[in-house]
């Protein structure tokens, strides 16, 4: 028991020493067309807490298309991110069978990002289609070393009309706030305590890259 507890502080103190060293500055946020909105609010959080926030949002992505791409590597070394925030999986979200879809992706997604930490965003729920519960419990448990995993499931979400899936700007102000809240449990520099910005608020960083469904990264 003894052990135990010396091994518990023993990682705490390193978690708080790497965060005195290595305090989140740059974030990378690169999704689908969920992405935009979620970025802007987390754009506003940066202003407060002293971080920035690149964005690339490409509609209609999933995880496949990213990294087949090659592009990962080289936004990492162009912009130096401390995290990467990942918002993808809404084209995936109602896979009857995750792991064969998601599997390879997702290893070569790990490879691609190196040692970098990341936070993937899981989907809301889909109105009328599906929890998408199957996809978001084999995503959880197969982050890998680096990843930790939001699952949007409980988030209650008004969305663009009854059928699309989604949502409006408030309610993704709303579903960053929660997201940002949740961060510091995952231990990968940010604050224990982060301040909030003015309800609502909501501003583009400096890069902010948007392409369309059919458009290439």
């Amino acid at each position: 028991m003894k052990k135990s507890i010396i091994t518990l502080i023993v990682a705490l103190l390193a978690t708080l020493g790497a965060y005195a060293q290595n305090p989140v500055r740059r974030v990378l946020f690169i999704g689908d067309s969920m992405t935009g909105w979620l970025a802007e609010r987390m754009e506003a959080y940066g202003e407060v807490n002293n971080f920035e926030v690149t964005t690339v949002v490409w509609d209609g992505s999933t995880l496949s298309k990213w990294v087949n791409t090659g592009k990962i590597p080289a936004y990492i070394a162009q912009y130096k991110p401390d995290v990467v925030m990942i918002c993808l999986g809404l084209n995936e979200l109602l896979a009857r069978d995750p792991g064969a879809q998601m599997g390879a992706p997702l290893q070569k997604l790990e490879k691609q990002l190196g040692s970098t930490p990341f936070v993937w965003i899981g989907p809301p729920v889909w109105p009328g289609k599906g929890t998408g519960e199957a996809f978001n419990n084999w995503m959880a448990a197969h982050m890998g070393a680096h990843g930790h995993y939001f699952n949007s499931q409980s988030q209650k979400l008004a969305r663009q009309s009854a059928t699309n899936p989604h949502p409006t700007r408030s309610a993704c102000s709303q579903w960053m706030d929660a997201i940002m809240h949740h961060l510091p449990a995952f231990s990968i520099g940010f604050p224990e305590q982060i301040q909030s910005p003015a309800a609502g608020a909501m501003k583009r960083g400096k890069v902010f890259i948007y392409r369309r469904m059919k458009q290439t990264l």
